[in-house]
């Protein structure tokens, strides 16, 4: 697998956030044909939520595609408080992705279930539908977005980079699975999440992060140093959805 670049060096931009812009500073119509969204959940919370804006095929109307909860996968016009990152693809990949989250919902009426599976294989890669094929159950927003750019040919993450076991994951997992509980999802399903205690954990502004870096996939070194400054831009420019 090759590694897409726009500038042509492998190594952090000197401008760092230099593709990360709030809706203030440049409208979502401005992308190219896809790109990355990213909010601070609360003002004093450790959560952020990430999705993908891609445009319609009719009207190009810029629209945000997310997997919002379990089985709650929604397509709708992007709220102002989320930030957007231009990924480092040419423009005809990126009309790529756009077309593959049409067809992600329309292959996938009935939602895609919430879990902890690797996002590898996870859709099909000419239909678009969560086919499990990784052996897992489900996903969680973010390897929701690292799944589709995986299945068009443009992962943006070195998965072996990542870190497991940190204790604050294993927190949110816990937090998570009383969340499935407490929502009536089906028992079966809660168990097999619980099976996945140990999947690693690629948080939102870390995904943006590597969809901010020069190149992808990305170094989760690289990642994680752009992931504090979008956290740190998002809290400071208001994008904070409640």
């Amino acid at each position: 697998m090759g590694r897409w670049t726009l500038d042509g060096v492998g190594k952090l931009s000197q401008t760092a956030l230099g593709r990360v812009f709030t809706a203030h500073e440049r409208p979502f119509e401005q992308i190219d044909f896809a790109a990355l969204a990213i909010t601070q959940l609360g003002a004093d919370t450790e959560q952020r939520h990430i999705g993908i804006l891609y445009k319609g095929e009719s009207d190009g109307g810029v629209l945000m595609l997310h997997l919002a909860w379990h089985y709650k996968l929604k397509s709708e016009p992007p709220e102002s408080t989320y930030a957007w990152i231009r990924p480092p693809i040419p423009r005809p990949r990126s009309r790529q992705v756009a077309a593959f989250c049409r067809m992600i919902l329309k292959e996938n009426p009935n939602g895609i279930p919430y879990a902890f599976s690797p996002a590898s294989d996870s859709l099909d890669k000419q239909s678009g539908k969560f086919s499990n094929g990784s052996g897992g159950y489900g996903l969680t927003c973010t390897t929701f977005v690292l799944a589709v750019f995986d299945a068009t040919g443009l992962p943006l993450a070195q998965y072996n980079t990542w870190p497991s076991n940190r204790q604050e994951d294993e927190r949110w997992r816990e937090h998570i699975i009383g969340l499935l509980e407490r929502s009536g999802a089906e028992p079966e399903h809660i168990q097999k999440v619980r099976a996945e205690r140990d999947a690693i954990r690629y948080r939102p502004e870390e995904v943006a992060g590597a969809a901010a870096c020069t190149m992808i996939p990305a170094h989760f070194n690289d990642a994680y140093e752009l992931a504090g400054q979008i956290v740190a831009k998002l809290q400071n420019t208001g994008c904070v959805t409640w």
